[in-house]
């Protein structure tokens, strides 16, 4: 009966998490390229629920009845009614009756998400267990068969399903945690300022600004000149081009979709604008800038969106969708609320009222 507890606090304490990070996405809705974020909760690894002192505990054997198995594109969904699949967490072994997985980078069989693009990302997936351990494929043939036999190049190298042990009941989950954090890149609209040193990027890319920690990254084109005519942010780091800090002097400026700087009908420069593929390894800092997680290589891609002299991307934040997950929560905090008061109140009476009968 505890256990009820420890699933609804933790169930509230994942919808507080959710709050702050919505709070905090409606309070940059002004920001100009703030990219909002989305948390990502999973639950805790559920653990087998074992008869204790059963008098006939094989009588819980079940009769293995085969997996449904699904492949799409090199990645697999698995279904069993007998018998459980496991993975292994970060809390310790779950035991699950549907499982979707891929192959890792490693070559590993393991679950995976998918970001912000649709992309299937395994980087914070947990590997799936054998019954000799965690799979491993490497690049050959993978095919699951409808027995759960794992298979390699047509050679059986380990089974998904390990059979339900005597006196198991079933499994009990403890709740939700949150997992990550993550970022949603997708775009903001433009809108135009008549500000000539306002650039907006239109498709993916960033700004990269020199800073004394080194070089960052930033969707924020309100730019300025400083009194040595360089083009820099508004906290007044220079803005890199292809010759490196971007100097300015004239009066007619214009800025082809290219990113091509032409002041007073000269070519001085070209803004550098680029695409990281590794997204994933980006971290948020201060002055809206991003950096690179620490022992992170960036994976730089070329550039293909477009530039707009003038203009300035809005934060990618829909305050109605953000408000009707805000009411979500609140509502879900209730309920467990409701939850723990009614454990409550039958524990309190399990502790007052069953002794006097």
């Amino acid at each position: 009966m505890l256990r009820g507890l420890y699933t609804a606090t933790s169930g509230m304490k994942t919808n507080n998490r959710k709050l702050e990070v919505i709070t905090n996405n409606i309070a940059n809705i002004n920001t100009v390229g703030y990219k909002k974020d989305l948390l990502i909760s999973e639950s805790f690894p559920e653990i087998l629920i074992k008869k204790i002192n059963a008098s006939n505990p094989f009588m819980n054997n079940e009769v293995f009845k085969g997996v449904e198995v699904k492949e799409d594109n090199g990645l697999y969904t698995v279904n069993t009614t007998s018998g459980f699949f496991r993975t292994k967490t970060i809390n310790g072994i779950s035991y699950q009756k549907s499982l979707n997985f891929t192959i890792n980078k490693d070559g590993y069989l393991s679950t995976y998400y998918r970001d912000a693009d649709g992309n299937k990302d395994t980087q914070g997936g947990y590997l799936v267990l054998g019954n000799k351990g965690p799979i491993y494929v490497g690049d050959g043939q993978l095919e699951v068969n409808e027995r759960g036999q794992v298979l390699v190049d047509g050679n059986v190298v380990d089974s998904l399903v390990m059979p339900t042990p005597p006196g198991v009941i079933g499994t009990l989950n403890s709740g939700v945690t949150v997992d990550k954090i993550v970022v949603n890149y997708e775009q903001g609209q433009l809108f135009e300022t008549e500000n000539d040193l306002d650039l907006g990027i239109k498709g993916k890319g960033f700004f990269q600004i020199e800073t004394p920690d080194g070089i960052r990254y930033t969707r924020d084109g309100s730019f300025q000149l400083n009194n040595n005519n360089e083009l820099v942010t508004l906290d007044g780091y220079p803005v890199i081009g292809e010759y490196g800090p971007i100097v300015i002097e004239g009066s007619e400026i214009a800025v082809s979709e290219a990113g091509e700087i032409i002041v007073d009908g000269e070519f001085i420069d070209k803004i550098k604008v680029i695409n990281i593929e590794n997204l994933g390894d980006l971290r948020k800092e201060a002055s809206n800038f991003y950096k690179m997680a620490e022992g992170a290589q960036i994976k730089e891609a070329p550039f293909t969106g477009t530039i707009h002299q003038g203009f300035l991307e809005k934060a990618n934040v829909d305050p109605i969708k953000e408000m009707v997950k805000m009411m979500t929560i609140f509502r879900n905090y209730e309920s467990g609320q409701r939850v723990i008061k009614a454990y409550d109140d039958t524990l309190g009476k399990a502790v007052n009222e069953v002794g006097k009968v």
